[in-house]
């Protein structure tokens, strides 16, 4: 290969890493006033996260406030009592039948 094709090649890797390099350089703005855009993303992230918990926040106290979980608890326990009668009647009613 002649010399002047491998400075050729040489020079058209180089340069594109060249102008990426560059190019992410001029992007990232330093001034102290304007955030990057990854410290934005953070605070938002930050402000969404607050939002989400005060919202779970807010939902427990209101299953708190209306007793929800003791509500379900009695749903719970009147179902299985009703599950424990239905089974003893089936129950007599097979031993009438056996008898």
């Amino acid at each position: 290969m002649q010399p002047w094709l491998n400075m050729r090649w040489v020079v058209w890797v180089l340069v594109p890493i060249w102008v990426s390099f560059n190019s992410v350089a001029l992007g990232e703005d330093k001034s102290v006033n304007n955030p990057s855009v990854a410290e934005r993303i953070g605070n938002t992230a930050k402000k969404v996260g607050n939002k989400i918990e005060q919202g779970l926040t807010k939902a427990a106290k209101k299953l708190e406030e209306k007793k929800v979980g003791e509500k379900i608890e009695q749903k719970l326990k009147k179902a299985a009592r009703k599950t424990g009668e239905g089974f003893k009647k089936a129950g007599d009613k097979i031993d009438q039948k056996l008898r």
